[in-house]
């Protein structure tokens, strides 16, 4: 698998869009807090082999959970089941959530081979959300779209969705995934296959088998 579809393929869990020329569009709070990210992300691929790949989940874990409202994810994820939790399930529905989603970024950026990303612009999206245009330029030249959903939490934007080629929903497919876990083996399943995931990352050393 080439190296950009191997990124594509990790990104349905996180964004990357390095901070290039704004087109079409002044550069806000949404488009600066993608760029301050990606600009982390570039720096943790250009050092993935020294790091390993729990330097690499160190040096992410912080950036994430500062870029992300993993809370709300992982609400939307669970779909109806979310309403039925305890404070105390919710907490530890998010903390697996993060960490998987952490481990999963840790694990596929894992070097550099010219890549460069580019934030287009951005545009109103529903429920008063802002959507943050990408693209990755692959070192051939071709451009492949990255979209992503940001909120206002707290006074601050935050990532709450991610858009493969600008239309496959990160949100969508985790909640397919998560609700029918959910309903075959409940909370404590859901749990156990998202801490699970989180030990394969780790036993593998950073080599995704999903």
């Amino acid at each position: 698998m080439g190296r950009c579809r191997r990124l594509l393929v990790a990104w349905i869990i996180l964004p990357f869009a390095l901070g290039g020329p704004l087109s079409g569009a002044t550069a806000g709070p949404a488009s600066e807090l993608i760029q301050g990210l990606n600009a982390k992300l570039i720096e943790v691929m250009k050092n993935a082999k020294s790091l390993g790949y729990a330097g690499r989940y160190q040096a992410l874990a912080p950036v994430l959970a500062d870029a992300y409202d993993f809370p709300e994810m992982t609400r939307v994820t669970t779909g109806r089941y979310w309403r039925d939790l305890t404070d105390a399930q919710r907490k530890q529905l998010t903390d697996a959530f993060q960490a998987y989603s952490t481990a999963t970024a840790a694990a596929r950026f894992d070097g550099y081979s010219g890549e460069s990303f580019q934030v287009l612009g951005e545009e109103p999206a529903p429920a008063g959300s802002l959507r943050v245009n990408n693209q990755i330029v692959q070192s051939s030249g071709a451009p492949v779209r990255i979209d992503y959903l940001l909120r206002q939490k707290d006074g601050r934007f935050r990532i709450i969705d991610v858009f493969l080629k600008s239309s496959v929903s990160e949100l969508a497919v985790r909640r397919a995934e998560f609700s029918d876990e959910f309903a075959k083996s409940g909370f404590d399943g859901l749990l156990a296959m998202l801490k699970a995931k989180v030990a394969n990352l780790e036993k593998g050393g950073g080599t995704p088998s999903d």
